[in-house]
């Protein structure tokens, strides 16, 4: 992929140029002709939230992450992927399990993802210093981290000394701050965070910010977009506002199963298609707003993916419970009424309607 420019921050109107539509979507290769992007290379466009699969018995199921990676290329046109975060169970595995699925994800995207970047975030700073060693290890394009949710930083300066203590473990890899409050309980504004945070972490290159402040959002980009950082948003369902306030890209979980419809989305506003991106944005929330209402989260996540994929995903950990089969037969009812579902013997399905 050969970006010209990142993606201007504020931006009068959606530019149009197909530099920039690939630039949001995915096409393309680097400069070096290799399919796997530069490590250096700022996250940017369309970044789907892994799931971690599991066999029947809970143990973590590396053998199907080959598929999962030519499903998310071949049928959803994603090639950016971010690993053990909050859809990918992170939190609940071991740091033997989180190394052993960033190794995967690396050595099975290396010809077909453009950047793999892994989250390490954790409780422990020595643990999360440990996965950002080991991801700069095998290759990893970035690394990311949540604020420390326990024993919680009361200010941003305290935050960002963390921060900067996981980034120096894995000095040469871009470095992402994952800001998610309603899980960490870590209320530190993000736009306040921002304010001298490359002084003091060289390698900081964004944020993935999983939240619906659209305020805090709208003050990083206005602040802070003339340092050219990256700016992904987090909350899927809202995520035509966020391209409208400045966002560079987008990581969700919603992405490994519509991710196609959310590239339309993308390359209607690179256009300046107002009308048919919010179509687009309209569509994808009628399926969100139905599944939130019949309990949406991780473990329903995986019994979509399985639907859809028919990659098998398995059972969450505990304390998370297996979606109940009613809850995917309704899932998959409302995927094909919005033909959002491919059609048996069709390889893509009917992706141009919303009924």
């Amino acid at each position: 992929m050969t970006p010209d420019r990142p993606l201007a921050p504020t931006p009068p109107r959606p530019r149009v140029s197909r530099a920039s539509v690939r630039q949001l979507t995915g096409g393309g290769l680097d400069p070096s002709g290799s399919s796997m992007a530069s490590p250096k290379k700022q996250l940017q466009g369309l970044v789907a939230a892994t799931i971690t699969p599991m066999t029947e018995n809970g143990e973590v199921n590396v053998s199907v992450i080959g598929r999962y990676v030519d499903y998310l290329v071949k049928e959803q046109g994603v090639k950016r992927v971010f690993v053990n975060g909050t859809t990918g169970e992170g939190l609940s595995l071991s740091i033997a399990e989180r190394r052993r699925l960033a190794e995967e994800w690396v050595a099975q995207g290396r010809s077909k993802l453009e950047q793999v970047v892994v989250h390490v975030g954790a409780l422990s700073l020595k643990e999360s210093q440990e996965l950002a060693q080991h991801a700069a290890e095998i290759g990893a394009d970035g690394i990311a981290a949540i604020a420390p949710f326990f024993l919680r930083p009361q200010s941003p300066d305290v935050l960002v000394h963390f921060l900067k203590e996981v980034a120096a473990a894995a000095p040469a890899l871009p470095f992402y701050y994952y800001h998610i409050p309603a899980v960490t309980g870590v209320k530190i504004r993000a736009e306040e965070l921002l304010d001298g945070i490359q002084a003091q972490i060289p390698s900081f290159q964004g944020l993935k910010f999983s939240d619906t402040d659209l305020l805090d959002f709208g003050q990083c980009v206005d602040q802070h977009g003339p340092r050219r950082l990256a700016f992904l948003f987090g909350v899927d369902e809202q995520l035509l506002s966020a391209l409208v306030m400045g966002a560079t890209g987008a990581v969700g979980s919603t992405y490994n199963y519509l991710g196609r419809r959310t590239n339309m989305l993308l390359e209607a506003f690179q256009r300046g298609e107002l009308s048919s991106a919010r179509s687009h944005q309209f569509c994808i929330q009628r399926f969100i707003n139905y599944v939130v209402k019949l309990g949406f989260g991780v473990s329903q996540t995986k019994a979509i993916m399985t639907l859809v994929s028919g990659i098998p995903m398995g059972p969450p950990r505990l304390p998370l419970l297996r979606a109940p089969s009613e809850f995917t037969e309704k899932a998959a009812a409302k995927l094909r009424s919005l033909d959002l579902l491919p059609q048996a013997g069709s390889q893509e399905g009917s992706w141009e309607a919303c009924g």
